[in-house]
């Protein structure tokens, strides 16, 4: 799993609880109203059948697909352009793991641990297009709320309405056969009963890997496995766990259960259902419509000569507007935030004419504010750019035309496809033609 970068938004709200009874978020904390609403004897799931599916290495794996220079060499994608001295390492190629590159890891340490790294700068917009574009392909098999895209790289799928085990994999590696053909891309998969041994059959056989765990196989599979490959325990609870003498998924699935409920609380519960393979949580599906949108920028160096400005003003446009095409929306107001050197703000609020999700409405909406806001110079810098847009609506592709203003139609949807399957920098409009 990779870190997500700053151009991706997870649009799940993780501070709502939900009745264990109708829709859990898979998170390494669980959330209850209450302990009386958590049914002890709770069976697993019947005849259900989850895919989870993880782009291996995708940052990574991306840059090596774009750049033929990179393929089989240990490659290192980082936080910041400036990659020798600054930011951490978000992912790394097989290769860089092989030689001791991890996630997290300084790209200074990274550097002097393996000089042959190749350090390759964050580009989230693309990895974000790519993604909603195998979305996309997966939403030709299943319909929409059968899937929960669950990070920038990994994502669940519902495949209960096929009929077996047999159909739903066919489905699945038909799946996997697409990302490979369409996007040259590589994925590992887990099928299972549940969400939880879905995600651990995934790691099962890491890279490209298919892995298929049902219910029967489960004690001969995961039993012997340490507790840490499940889904939310990490080193702090490893640990407490141990001190119990609980050290493999099967000594957890045979514990005291008023032992774990004792010293974890509802946790310790849900840990004990997860390790038996009795959890029963479904697809997470976000209840409420988007209310607004937001991109930022930070640059590592900053900048201050007015058509620099206005370009990473068309830039943070570009994607707000593709964002809002993408989920067929349509926008009535606009905010720009500008962030200078000396970390003081400066934000403007402009209400458009109309709804809308054109690029060069909402550019000239944003430079029409940022005229009229604090200017940088030489000694104070801009470092962030920020657009936002709120009071959305459905596109039902009805517009009030301007008679008096001749507009070059442009083809925006088009160019979004090009950009979902190229990237971001394939094609851009030259902001003095907006």
């Amino acid at each position: 799993m990779e870190l997500a970068s700053s151009a991706y938004y997870n649009p799940v709200d993780t501070d709502k609880a939900f009745s264990v009874f109708k829709r859990v978020r898979m998170m390494p904390m669980y959330s209850f109203p209450c302990l009386k609403e958590f049914n002890l004897a709770l069976k697993e799931h019947e005849n259900r059948f989850f895919l989870h599916m993880d782009l291996d290495a995708f940052y990574a794996q991306v840059e090596q697909r774009d750049n033929p220079n990179y393929r089989g060499k240990p490659v290192g994608v980082v936080s910041l352009p400036d990659t020798n001295t600054k930011g951490i390492v978000m992912t790394s190629s097989y290769e860089a793991r092989a030689l001791g590159i991890d996630i997290a890891m300084s790209t200074y340490f990274a550097k002097l641990y393996c000089p042959e790294l190749i350090l390759v700068p964050c580009y989230g917009q693309k990895y974000e297009s790519i993604l909603f574009h195998i979305l996309s392909m997966a939403k030709k098999f299943v319909p929409d709320e059968a899937i929960e895209q669950y990070s920038i790289d990994e994502c669940f799928i519902d495949l209960s309405h096929y009929k077996n085990f047999k159909e739903a994999e066919k489905v699945a590696r038909e799946i996997k056969k697409q990302i490979w053909k369409k996007e040259n891309l590589t994925c590992s998969m887990g099928l299972s009963f549940n969400k939880t041994y879905a995600k651990m059959a995934t790691k099962l056989n890491k890279p490209d890997g298919f892995s298929v765990v049902r219910q029967q196989d489960r004690g001969k599979i995961f039993y012997s496995k340490p507790i840490d490959v499940i889904w939310g325990i990490g080193r702090r609870i490893q640990r407490r766990m141990n001190s119990y003498g609980i050290f493999t998924i099967r000594q957890l699935a045979e514990a005291n259960l008023q032992t774990l409920k004792k010293e974890f609380g509802i946790n310790g519960i849900v840990y004990y259902k997860m390790a038996r393979g009795e959890e029963t949580v479904e697809i997470f599906r976000k209840e409420r419509a988007e209310k607004s949108f937001m991109h930022q920028h930070s640059l590592t160096y900053p900048i201050y000569k007015k058509f620099e400005c206005e370009e990473e003003i068309a830039r943070r446009v570009e994607y707000i507007g593709r964002k809002l095409r993408a989920k067929n929306l349509i926008a009535k107001r606009l905010l720009l935030v500008l962030r200078f050197t000396n970390l003081e703000y400066d934000v403007a609020e402009y209400r458009l004419p109309q709804y809308t999700n054109n690029d060069r409405k909402l550019y000239e909406s944003a430079l029409h504010l940022y005229k009229d806001m604090q200017q940088p110079n030489k000694d104070l810098q801009m470092q962030m750019f920020g657009i936002m847009v709120t009071e959305l609506e459905v596109d039902v592709k009805e517009e009030n035309l301007d008679l008096f203003v001749k507009e070059l139609p442009m083809p925006y949807h088009s160019l979004d496809r090009i950009k979902n399957k190229y990237g971001e920098n394939i094609i851009r409009i030259g902001v003095g033609k907006f």
